[in-house]
Protein backbone atom coordinates (compact mmCIF):
# COMPACT_ATOMS: atom_id res chain seq x y z
CA UNK A 1 0.00 0.00 0.00
CA UNK A 2 1.71 3.19 -1.18
CA UNK A 3 -0.93 5.79 -0.27
CA UNK A 4 -4.11 6.01 1.75
CA UNK A 5 -6.17 9.05 2.70
CA UNK A 6 -9.67 10.12 3.67
CA UNK A 7 -11.29 12.94 1.68
CA UNK A 8 -13.84 15.14 3.40
CA UNK A 9 -15.49 17.81 1.26
CA UNK A 10 -12.71 17.27 -1.29
CA UNK A 11 -9.87 17.83 1.21
CA UNK A 12 -7.30 15.21 2.14
CA UNK A 13 -6.83 13.78 5.62
CA UNK A 14 -4.07 11.22 6.19
CA UNK A 15 -5.12 7.71 7.22
CA UNK A 16 -3.30 4.69 8.59
CA UNK A 17 -2.46 1.76 6.35
CA UNK A 18 -3.02 -1.29 8.51
CA UNK A 19 -6.15 -3.41 8.26
CA UNK A 20 -7.44 -2.14 11.60
CA UNK A 21 -6.84 1.49 10.67
CA UNK A 22 -8.65 0.99 7.35
CA UNK A 23 -11.66 -0.41 9.21
CA UNK A 24 -11.64 2.55 11.59
CA UNK A 25 -11.35 5.02 8.70
CA UNK A 26 -14.30 3.42 6.89
CA UNK A 27 -16.38 3.40 10.06
CA UNK A 28 -15.69 7.11 10.62
CA UNK A 29 -16.67 8.28 7.12
CA UNK A 30 -19.48 10.77 6.76
CA UNK A 31 -22.16 10.72 4.05
CA UNK A 32 -20.00 12.54 1.46
CA UNK A 33 -16.59 11.31 2.65
CA UNK A 34 -14.57 8.57 0.95
CA UNK A 35 -11.34 6.66 1.29
CA UNK A 36 -8.77 6.55 -1.53
CA UNK A 37 -6.28 3.68 -1.33
CA UNK A 38 -3.35 3.17 -3.71
CA UNK A 39 -1.65 -0.22 -3.99
CA UNK A 40 1.24 -1.31 -6.22
CA UNK A 41 2.27 -4.94 -6.80
CA UNK A 42 0.23 -6.32 -3.88
CA UNK A 43 0.79 -9.80 -2.53
CA UNK A 44 -2.09 -12.27 -2.41
CA UNK A 45 -2.36 -11.85 1.36
CA UNK A 46 -2.37 -8.05 1.21
CA UNK A 47 -5.03 -7.69 -1.49
CA UNK A 48 -7.16 -10.33 0.25
CA UNK A 49 -7.02 -8.41 3.52
CA UNK A 50 -7.84 -5.08 1.84
CA UNK A 51 -10.62 -6.73 -0.17
CA UNK A 52 -12.04 -8.20 3.03
CA UNK A 53 -12.14 -4.78 4.71
CA UNK A 54 -13.82 -3.17 1.66
CA UNK A 55 -16.19 -6.09 1.10
CA UNK A 56 -14.98 -6.85 -2.42
CA UNK A 57 -16.42 -9.79 -4.32
CA UNK A 58 -14.04 -12.81 -4.53
CA UNK A 59 -14.02 -12.54 -8.33
CA UNK A 60 -13.06 -8.87 -8.06
CA UNK A 61 -10.14 -9.81 -5.81
CA UNK A 62 -9.16 -12.50 -8.32
CA UNK A 63 -8.96 -9.85 -11.06
CA UNK A 64 -6.37 -7.98 -8.99
CA UNK A 65 -4.26 -11.11 -8.61
CA UNK A 66 -4.35 -12.34 -12.20
CA UNK A 67 -2.44 -10.42 -14.85
CA UNK A 68 -3.37 -9.95 -18.52
CA UNK A 69 -6.97 -9.01 -17.83
CA UNK A 70 -8.96 -7.73 -20.79
CA UNK A 71 -9.89 -4.04 -20.32
CA UNK A 72 -13.46 -3.94 -18.98
CA UNK A 73 -15.94 -2.44 -16.54
CA UNK A 74 -17.55 -5.04 -14.27
CA UNK A 75 -20.48 -4.28 -11.94
CA UNK A 76 -21.02 -6.13 -8.67
CA UNK A 77 -23.76 -5.63 -6.11
CA UNK A 78 -22.21 -2.75 -4.21
CA UNK A 79 -19.06 -1.87 -6.15
CA UNK A 80 -17.63 -1.44 -9.64
CA UNK A 81 -14.37 -2.78 -11.11
CA UNK A 82 -12.60 -0.98 -13.95
CA UNK A 83 -9.72 -2.92 -15.54
CA UNK A 84 -7.44 -0.83 -17.76
CA UNK A 85 -3.95 -0.81 -19.20
CA UNK A 86 -1.53 2.04 -18.82
CA UNK A 87 0.43 2.47 -22.05
CA UNK A 88 3.93 3.82 -22.61
CA UNK A 89 5.80 4.11 -25.92
CA UNK A 90 9.52 4.35 -26.55
CA UNK A 91 11.82 3.32 -29.40
CA UNK A 92 9.03 1.74 -31.46
CA UNK A 93 7.97 -0.36 -28.47
CA UNK A 94 4.56 -0.26 -26.72
CA UNK A 95 4.62 -1.33 -23.08
CA UNK A 96 1.40 -1.93 -21.14
CA UNK A 97 0.82 -2.25 -17.40
CA UNK A 98 -2.38 -3.42 -15.82
CA UNK A 99 -4.37 -1.34 -13.36
CA UNK A 100 -7.61 -2.27 -11.61
CA UNK A 101 -9.83 0.40 -10.06
CA UNK A 102 -12.42 -0.57 -7.43
CA UNK A 103 -15.20 1.96 -6.89
CA UNK A 104 -17.57 1.72 -3.94
CA UNK A 105 -19.99 4.11 -2.30
CA UNK A 106 -17.27 5.41 0.05
CA UNK A 107 -13.96 4.24 -1.37
CA UNK A 108 -11.72 4.09 -4.42
CA UNK A 109 -9.02 1.41 -4.54
CA UNK A 110 -6.35 1.52 -7.27
CA UNK A 111 -4.26 -1.62 -7.78
CA UNK A 112 -1.27 -1.22 -10.12
CA UNK A 113 1.19 -3.76 -11.43
CA UNK A 114 4.10 -1.51 -12.32
CA UNK A 115 3.93 1.25 -14.88
CA UNK A 116 3.81 5.03 -14.31
CA UNK A 117 2.91 6.29 -10.85
CA UNK A 118 -0.55 7.72 -10.19
CA UNK A 119 0.82 10.26 -7.71
CA UNK A 120 0.47 13.04 -10.29
CA UNK A 121 -3.19 12.17 -10.89
CA UNK A 122 -3.85 12.20 -7.14
CA UNK A 123 -2.17 15.60 -6.73
CA UNK A 124 -4.22 16.92 -9.64
CA UNK A 125 -7.40 15.60 -8.02
CA UNK A 126 -6.50 17.16 -4.69
CA UNK A 127 -6.23 20.51 -6.47
CA UNK A 128 -9.81 20.11 -7.77
CA UNK A 129 -11.57 20.38 -4.43
CA UNK A 130 -15.00 21.16 -5.85
CA UNK A 131 -14.83 18.22 -8.24
CA UNK A 132 -13.45 15.83 -5.60
CA UNK A 133 -16.31 16.82 -3.30
CA UNK A 134 -18.61 14.74 -5.57
CA UNK A 135 -17.15 11.60 -4.02
CA UNK A 136 -15.08 8.60 -5.16
CA UNK A 137 -16.58 8.68 -8.67
CA UNK A 138 -14.88 12.03 -9.21
CA UNK A 139 -11.56 10.52 -8.07
CA UNK A 140 -12.14 7.65 -10.49
CA UNK A 141 -12.66 10.18 -13.27
CA UNK A 142 -9.32 11.89 -12.55
CA UNK A 143 -7.38 8.59 -12.67
CA UNK A 144 -9.10 7.29 -15.82
CA UNK A 145 -8.77 10.67 -17.50
CA UNK A 146 -5.00 10.74 -16.83
CA UNK A 147 -4.59 7.26 -18.36
CA UNK A 148 -6.75 8.03 -21.41
CA UNK A 149 -5.02 11.38 -22.01
CA UNK A 150 -1.74 9.47 -22.17
CA UNK A 151 -3.31 7.22 -24.83
CA UNK A 152 -3.64 10.27 -27.06
CA UNK A 153 -0.02 11.28 -26.40
CA UNK A 154 1.14 7.79 -27.39
CA UNK A 155 -1.03 7.94 -30.52
CA UNK A 156 0.65 11.22 -31.55
CA UNK A 157 4.14 9.70 -31.03
CA UNK A 158 3.13 6.65 -33.06
CA UNK A 159 1.87 8.86 -35.90
CA UNK A 160 5.21 10.72 -35.94
CA UNK A 161 7.08 7.43 -36.35
CA UNK A 162 4.73 6.38 -39.14
CA UNK A 163 5.46 9.66 -40.94
CA UNK A 164 9.18 8.89 -40.63
CA UNK A 165 8.58 5.49 -42.22
CA UNK A 166 6.60 7.06 -45.07
CA UNK A 167 9.41 9.55 -45.72
CA UNK A 168 11.93 6.72 -45.78
CA UNK A 169 9.81 4.57 -48.10
CA UNK A 170 9.43 7.34 -50.69
CA UNK A 171 12.99 8.61 -50.46
CA UNK A 172 15.22 8.18 -53.55
CA UNK A 173 17.69 6.12 -51.53
CA UNK A 174 17.32 2.38 -51.19
CA UNK A 175 15.93 1.55 -47.76
CA UNK A 176 14.87 -1.55 -45.86
CA UNK A 177 11.72 -0.47 -44.03
CA UNK A 178 9.69 -3.69 -43.95
CA UNK A 179 11.08 -4.76 -40.55
CA UNK A 180 10.16 -1.45 -38.90
CA UNK A 181 6.73 -1.41 -40.56
CA UNK A 182 5.91 -4.87 -39.21
CA UNK A 183 7.15 -3.87 -35.76
CA UNK A 184 5.01 -0.73 -35.73
CA UNK A 185 1.97 -2.73 -36.88
CA UNK A 186 2.52 -5.15 -34.01
CA UNK A 187 2.77 -2.29 -31.51
CA UNK A 188 -0.34 -0.65 -32.98
CA UNK A 189 -2.18 -3.94 -32.42
CA UNK A 190 -1.04 -4.02 -28.79
CA UNK A 191 -2.20 -0.42 -28.39
CA UNK A 192 -5.59 -1.31 -29.91
CA UNK A 193 -6.03 -4.11 -27.37
CA UNK A 194 -5.66 -1.56 -24.57
CA UNK A 195 -8.06 1.02 -26.04
CA UNK A 196 -10.77 -0.63 -28.12
CA UNK A 197 -12.43 -2.82 -25.42
CA UNK A 198 -13.01 0.25 -23.20
CA UNK A 199 -15.03 2.35 -25.64
CA UNK A 200 -18.42 0.72 -25.19
CA UNK A 201 -18.35 0.17 -21.37
CA UNK A 202 -17.08 3.71 -20.73
CA UNK A 203 -19.85 5.11 -22.94
CA UNK A 204 -22.44 3.11 -20.94
CA UNK A 205 -20.96 4.19 -17.62
CA UNK A 206 -21.00 7.83 -18.76
CA UNK A 207 -24.78 7.56 -19.11
CA UNK A 208 -25.40 5.99 -15.68
CA UNK A 209 -22.62 7.29 -13.38
CA UNK A 210 -23.63 8.67 -9.99
CA UNK A 211 -23.80 11.41 -8.97
CA UNK A 212 -25.20 12.80 -12.20
CA UNK A 213 -22.80 15.75 -12.06
CA UNK A 214 -19.85 13.53 -13.04
CA UNK A 215 -21.49 12.09 -16.16
CA UNK A 216 -20.29 15.01 -18.25
CA UNK A 217 -16.71 14.23 -17.24
CA UNK A 218 -16.99 10.60 -18.29
CA UNK A 219 -18.55 11.62 -21.61
CA UNK A 220 -15.38 13.65 -22.15
CA UNK A 221 -13.29 10.52 -21.43
CA UNK A 222 -15.44 8.56 -23.89
CA UNK A 223 -14.73 11.21 -26.54
CA UNK A 224 -10.97 10.99 -25.88
CA UNK A 225 -11.11 7.21 -26.15
CA UNK A 226 -12.85 7.56 -29.50
CA UNK A 227 -10.13 9.90 -30.76
CA UNK A 228 -7.39 7.51 -29.62
CA UNK A 229 -9.12 4.57 -31.32
CA UNK A 230 -9.49 6.55 -34.55
CA UNK A 231 -5.80 7.49 -34.40
CA UNK A 232 -4.90 3.80 -34.08
CA UNK A 233 -7.05 2.96 -37.11
CA UNK A 234 -5.36 5.76 -39.08
CA UNK A 235 -1.90 4.50 -38.10
CA UNK A 236 -2.81 0.95 -39.10
CA UNK A 237 -4.08 2.07 -42.53
CA UNK A 238 -1.02 4.24 -43.11
CA UNK A 239 1.26 1.33 -42.23
CA UNK A 240 -0.62 -0.92 -44.66
CA UNK A 241 -0.19 1.68 -47.38
CA UNK A 242 3.48 2.19 -46.51
CA UNK A 243 4.10 -1.56 -46.66
CA UNK A 244 2.36 -1.82 -50.04
CA UNK A 245 4.37 1.13 -51.37
CA UNK A 246 7.60 -0.32 -50.00
CA UNK A 247 6.99 -3.67 -51.70
CA UNK A 248 6.16 -1.85 -54.93
CA UNK A 249 9.39 0.14 -54.61
CA UNK A 250 11.34 -3.08 -54.12
CA UNK A 251 9.73 -4.55 -57.24
CA UNK A 252 10.64 -1.45 -59.28
CA UNK A 253 14.22 -1.55 -57.99
CA UNK A 254 14.52 -5.25 -58.86
CA UNK A 255 13.21 -4.55 -62.38
CA UNK A 256 15.80 -1.78 -62.78
CA UNK A 257 18.55 -4.11 -61.62
CA UNK A 258 17.42 -6.80 -64.05
CA UNK A 259 17.40 -4.30 -66.93
CA UNK A 260 20.94 -3.20 -66.10
CA UNK A 261 22.13 -6.79 -65.85
CA UNK A 262 20.43 -7.62 -69.15
CA UNK A 263 21.98 -4.60 -70.87
CA UNK A 264 25.42 -5.45 -69.51
CA UNK A 265 25.11 -9.07 -70.60
CA UNK A 266 24.07 -7.93 -74.09
CA UNK A 267 27.10 -5.64 -74.44
CA UNK A 268 29.51 -8.36 -73.37
CA UNK A 269 27.80 -10.90 -75.65
CA UNK A 270 28.99 -8.99 -78.76
CA UNK A 271 32.78 -9.40 -78.24
CA UNK A 272 32.20 -12.87 -76.88
CA UNK A 273 30.47 -13.91 -80.10
CA UNK A 274 33.18 -12.42 -82.36
CA UNK A 275 35.98 -13.90 -80.27
CA UNK A 276 34.16 -17.24 -80.38
CA UNK A 277 34.13 -17.20 -84.17
CA UNK A 278 37.85 -16.43 -84.34
CA UNK A 279 38.51 -19.16 -81.86
CA UNK A 280 37.11 -21.94 -84.09
CA UNK A 281 40.56 -22.37 -85.80
CA UNK A 282 39.37 -22.85 -89.40
CA UNK A 283 42.18 -22.82 -91.96
CA UNK A 284 40.38 -20.90 -94.72
CA UNK A 285 39.52 -17.66 -92.93
CA UNK A 286 40.46 -14.60 -95.03
CA UNK A 287 40.81 -12.40 -91.99
CA UNK A 288 43.69 -14.51 -90.70
CA UNK A 289 45.95 -13.25 -93.52
CA UNK A 290 45.22 -9.56 -92.93
CA UNK A 291 48.07 -7.59 -91.42
CA UNK A 292 45.68 -5.35 -89.50
CA UNK A 293 42.98 -7.97 -88.86
CA UNK A 294 43.57 -8.20 -85.12
CA UNK A 295 43.40 -4.45 -84.31
CA UNK A 296 40.51 -4.02 -86.77
CA UNK A 297 38.52 -6.76 -85.07
CA UNK A 298 39.18 -5.20 -81.66
CA UNK A 299 38.15 -1.79 -82.96
CA UNK A 300 35.01 -3.28 -84.51
CA UNK A 301 34.08 -4.99 -81.24
CA UNK A 302 34.72 -1.83 -79.23
CA UNK A 303 32.74 0.34 -81.62
CA UNK A 304 29.81 -2.03 -81.68
CA UNK A 305 29.79 -2.27 -77.87
CA UNK A 306 29.89 1.53 -77.60
CA UNK A 307 26.99 1.84 -80.02
CA UNK A 308 24.88 -0.65 -78.05
CA UNK A 309 25.83 1.04 -74.77
CA UNK A 310 24.65 4.44 -76.04
CA UNK A 311 21.37 2.95 -77.27
CA UNK A 312 20.73 1.39 -73.84
CA UNK A 313 21.68 4.66 -72.13
CA UNK A 314 19.21 6.63 -74.20
CA UNK A 315 16.43 4.15 -73.51
CA UNK A 316 17.01 4.33 -69.75
CA UNK A 317 18.23 0.77 -69.31
CA UNK A 318 21.61 1.93 -67.98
Amino acid sequence: MIDCAVYRDGRREESGRTTGELQQALAGLGTDDFLWIGVNHPSTDEITRIGGVLGLHPLAIEDALESHQRPKIERYRDHLVVSMRMVSYRDDDITTHEINLYLGDHYLLTVRRGGPSLAGARRRAEGMIDTLAHGPTAALYVVVDAIVDHYEEVAVELEIDVQEVETSVFSPERTSDSTRIYRLKREALEFRRAVAPLREPVARFAATAEPAEVRLYFRDISDHLGRAAEAIDTVDHLLDNALTAHLAQLSVQQNEDMRKLTAGATIFAIPTAIAGIYGMNFEHMPELDWTYGYPLSLAFMGGLCLYVYRRFKRSGWL
